[in-house]
């Protein structure tokens, strides 16, 4: 966790502040595991004492499902990613989410159930594109968790965000150019009296005119913008403990954490930045 606070912020902040914002993110990924668990006993009424959709957050979902062209909600370990969907489904406005299925069975089986119990659809990560393409042309809704590692075989390019270039899936560009379905962000940021606050928005434009890679990169780059956004606003409510920069595109690790590897296929989707810029 602080040898990503170190690649984001460097000497410029200090060594206490680093380790005070990773005690606290660690606090708020465990509180979200135990909320996401208890969330079961939570029923109508008193689910939704725990959050509050933001000013201007329902009403634009509500204009975005009323084009009935699907929709492709995205969200990053930020808050309390899981209830995010829960608070979409008790809105009236399910989606179906890729999740990357936990080795114990058993809690597996417990997180699937919480996650479901509002009309969410679980899809697996492994060959997920195909269901959720699928998903978009019947005019679903969507969901994603976009801040995971992707990889070139999955069409993963190098895009900046907080200041390092990252392997970071183009998915989202391509299926919104596929299906014509909008983009909208989306996160439950947590309040100081232990609510949540649904916040949706804001829609990324997608040119379906524009030459197709070069849109699916600006797609990419637009949510990283916004994700870096929140993380600068509010570092303890993202997941540091995340190997978000496990892959790099040159031999040398430079600027990068020492968790990360060199991969030679890496340098062909290398996207903004020559090799040498990556290293100070």
């Amino acid at each position: 966790m602080l040898a990503n606070m170190d690649v984001v912020f460097g000497s410029r902040m200090a060594w206490e502040e680093k380790k005070n914002i990773v005690r606290r993110s660690f606090q708020s990924v465990a509180r979200t595991s135990l909320e996401t668990l208890a969330a079961s006993r939570l029923k109508g009424a008193h689910f939704e004492n725990h959050f509050e959709f933001a000013p201007g957050s329902l009403e634009l979902l509500k204009e975005i499902i009323g084009r009935k062209k699907g929709l492709i909600a995205l969200t990053f370990h930020y808050g309390n990613w899981e209830w995010l969907s829960l608070a979409w489904g008790m809105a009236g406005y399910p989606v179906t989410a890729v999740a990357q299925t936990i080795k114990n069975p058993k809690v597996e089986e417990m997180f699937c159930r919480v996650r479901q119990q509002m009309g969410t659809r679980i899809i697996p990560r492994h060959h997920a594109g195909r269901h959720l393409f699928k998903a978009l042309k019947r005019g679903e809704s969507i969901g994603l968790l976009v801040d995971l590692n992707s990889s070139v075989e999955e069409g993963g390019g190098f895009f900046d965000f907080l200041g390092l270039p990252a392997m970071t899936t183009r998915s989202v560009g391509f299926l919104a150019l596929r299906t014509g379905a909008p983009v909208v962000c989306s996160v439950a940021r947590p309040l100081a009296n232990g609510r949540y606050r649904i916040e949706i928005g804001p829609e990324i434009k997608v040119d379906p005119q524009a030459p197709v890679e070069e849109e699916m990169d600006r797609v990419t780059c637009r949510w990283l913008e916004h994700c870096e956004r929140l993380v600068r606003e509010q570092p303890e409510c993202w997941m540091w403990m995340y190997k978000r920069w496990k892959l790099r595109p040159v031999p040398e690790q430079g600027r990068y954490p020492f968790y990360s590897f060199y991969d030679p296929k890496a340098c062909r989707v290398l996207r903004g930045k020559q090799p040498h810029n990556l290293l100070s």
